[in-house]
């Protein structure tokens, strides 16, 4: 098919292009229809002969202006998901009638055909069932491309069911409440953009100067704050995304980022000519598939907000997931499919997780839980996986390293304790603690010290993961950097790496290895075979005692590198491990400090400016480096010195003389002089308070 052929309409109608197959149209044709064809009528594509004929819904009828351009009729030759269509064995068993029905041929290799509906059947119930029908064949079509083993769906079942059962009536009933609340709410911004009453006001504007009737006082804050809780934050990073933003003066406005001090009049003009229409198509468009169409291809920087447009229209079709690395990460494990968009991939996903996990259809409470589910899971993910078992998590402290992963093996472990073991290093942590050595063990009739071989920590956990094979297992050391990591890990640093890894499975010595305490392990064994578990492998048959690490077992460290250098890490370490940076998460500021009664502070978003001035002081000013800077969990204890909704000047000096003053004074004796120390903190003092007061 193809050409830009004008189409002969015995009536002017509008076509209302129905994409919910999956294929980007962008080609015209032309056709003559025998008979005339009126408001509500459905246009079906039908391509080939007789039983091989498939069949596309192109269309509903739905108004009586002038349309010179049957436009986005698919490209059947380019459509990359042919599968996805009904064929015509498929479609009889909708029973449908096509006699006397109307019907044109086109210039091309197709025919269009207003479908008759049966004597008790409306137009409505026959798009229903097409529809319906083409949503079956595509979830047959994805559960094909499922690339998850069926152990991996059990297990996928099994965390579902574990994460789940914590959700009670009660709390799922607030979160219906909360889905009604933004209802409502989306209902009203929805009804100003369809009847072109949206204004530059209802946009962008400040929460001193709300526009009355509006949750959340205007549309940005709405869907940037107020959905939040339950839909999931599409924060796009900075407001200067929205294209067009009032400023803090009240008067004028950013307009992208080239235009910091634009007029009301620029401003007003670049909302109408291009951030208007936008949000009115999106809205206008009834199909899901039909807005992943016209927000992926739109040129408006912050996708997350429109994904969420799509999302507040969709709530069933959609998971509440806006973020490209998180879907990226779902989609990659879970589908094998020539997808690429955000929101495409995010239907698939939500289809197929609903199949695996045994949904219901139109359950928007389930989305939300689902969609938190499957957040923690792609985070739980990033930490360690099979092709990369040694991962470092550093950064400033209070940036949750800890807490991220203990989350995570939480979740990942389902509760089961046994499955990871937190170590802290420090100075005087060796060899024989980390692996094996010869350690006091009592006195001896004579009065003599007793000494015994004994297993390190590493070592039993590895004997135990080994002997569960089927299961992952998870070993975490905190302050790695600490202890002098060449002398700990010895020559059992090979067995680290992927390439090295034991497989318990198999019953052979492959990537084992000697260590210093084999040969004795072995006498020991020889003289009493109880001594079989010191060895985390005998060879029966040539009495050899082996060490290996088990490709079960995932190796977590973490490090506040402002305590000691990444440099601390020779060569031969750090390659061998996934580096991945915690800085301070402003958004976790933003989301979870709240005022006592659990509401958010109403200027807190004044008070992340705070933050950032302090820790960019110290990074940039001071020079110190981003390494210094202090994590977000020192900057959400504001929350217990606040006795009101509004964070005051006099909370924040009482955080920073409490919890901030103290620390950053060490890290500024090596820098400066004694007589220096109190100005510097004082000038970051102000740097802090400066924003909360500024307003």
């Amino acid at each position: 098919m193809g050409g830009q052929n004008e189409v002969e309409w015995k009536n002017s109608i509008e076509i209302n292009h129905c994409a919910f197959i999956g294929y980007s149209p962008t080609d015209s044709f032309g056709v003559k229809f025998q008979n005339e064809i009126k408001i509500g009528d459905l246009i079906l594509i039908a391509q080939g002969q007789n039983s091989s004929k498939r069949f596309f819904l192109s269309g509903i009828v739905n108004s009586s202006s002038k349309w010179e351009h049957l436009k986005k009729t698919p490209n059947i030759a380019q459509n990359r998901e042919l599968n996805n269509v009904l064929t015509k064995k498929e479609l009889d068993k909708l029973d449908l009638d096509f006699n006397n029905s109307t019907w044109g041929a086109s210039k091309q290799p197709a025919t269009l055909y207003k479908l008759k509906p049966n004597e008790n059947e409306s137009d409505k119930i026959i798009a229903t069932k097409l529809i319906n029908a083409t949503r079956n064949k595509r979830k047959i079509t994805l559960m094909e491309n499922v690339k998850l083993s069926e152990k991996r769906k059990e297990e996928l079942k099994t965390l579902w069911e574990n994460f789940i059962i914590k959700y009670d009536s009660n709390e799922k009933k607030n979160i219906q409440k909360s889905l009604d609340e933004i209802s409502n709410g989306w209902n009203t911004y929805r009804a100003k953009i369809i009847n072109n009453t949206f204004s530059l006001d209802d946009y962008t504007n400040t929460l001193k100067n709300e526009t009355s009737g509006l949750s959340g006082g205007y549309l940005c804050n709405f869907l940037e704050r107020k959905t939040s809780n339950v839909l999931g934050s599409s924060k796009p990073g900075n407001a200067i995304n929205f294209g067009v933003k009032l400023n803090n003066d009240n008067e004028t406005y950013t307009i992208g980022k080239n235009k910091p001090n634009a007029t009301r009049e620029e401003a007003e003009n670049y909302f109408e000519e291009v951030i208007k229409p936008l949000f009115s198509k999106i809205v206008s468009s009834k199909i899901a598939s039909d807005k992943v169409e016209l927000v992926e291809q739109s040129n408006y920087n912050a996708k997350q907000i429109l994904r969420k447009l799509a999302v507040l229209d969709h709530f069933s079709d959609f998971i509440y997931i806006y973020s490209d690395s998180v879907i990226n990460t779902l989609y990659d494990e879970i589908i094998e499919s020539a997808e690429d968009t955000n929101l495409g991939r995010n239907i698939e996903l939500q289809i197929v997780m609903q199949d695996i996990l045994n949904l219901e259809k139109d359950n928007p409470v389930q989305r939300v839980i689902l969609s938190r589910f499957l957040w923690l899971y792609s985070n739980s993910q990033g930490i360690a996986d099979e092709n990369t078992p040694n991962v470092i998590l550093y950064g400033p402290p209070g940036t949750g390293k800890t807490y991220a992963v203990k989350n995570s093996l939480n979740f990942v472990c389902q509760g089961n304790r046994d499955r990871y073991e937190f170590v802290q290093f420090h100075p005087s942590f060796t060899y024989e603690d980390f692996i094996e050595g010869i350690k006091p063990k009592g006195v001896t009739k004579d009065g003599n010290i007793k000494f015994e071989l004994v297993n390190g920590v590493f070592k039993r956990f590895c004997i135990k993961a080994s002997k569960d094979p089927e299961n992952k297992y998870y070993f975490v050391v905190d302050e790695i950097n600490r202890a002098n990591l060449s002398s700990v890990f010895g020559e059992t640093l090979l067995c680290l790496e992927k390439d090295y890894r034991h497989n318990p499975k198999e019953n052979n010595t492959d990537n084992l290895i000697k260590t210093q305490y084999s040969t004795l392990i072995e006498e020991m064994i020889s003289d009493d075979e109880k001594n079989i578990e010191k060895a985390y492998y005998f060879d029966k048959v040539n009495k050899n005692v082996y060490f290996g690490v088990p490709n079960n077992v995932f190796f977590i460290g973490m490090m506040n590198d402002v305590d000691k250098s990444i440099d601390a890490f020779d060569l031969a370490l750090r390659r061998r491990f996934k580096w991945i940076r915690k800085d301070c998460d402003y958004d976790v500021i933003e989301e979870e400090t709240k005022f006592k009664n659990k509401d958010v502070f109403s200027n807190i978003s004044s008070y992340i400016k705070s933050c950032k001035s302090l820790n960019k002081y110290i990074s940039e000013e001071l020079n110190l480096g981003k390494s210094y800077e202090f994590g977000h969990s020192f900057f959400m204890k504001v929350s217990g010195l606040a006795n009101r909704k509004e964070i005051k000047k006099k909370n924040i000096e009482d955080l920073f003389n409490l919890h901030l003053r103290p620390t950053l004074k060490e890290y500024l004796r090596a820098m400066f002089a004694e007589s220096e120390l109190d100005n510097k903190l004082n000038e970051a003092l102000n740097k802090f308070t400066y924003p909360i007061t500024k307003g």
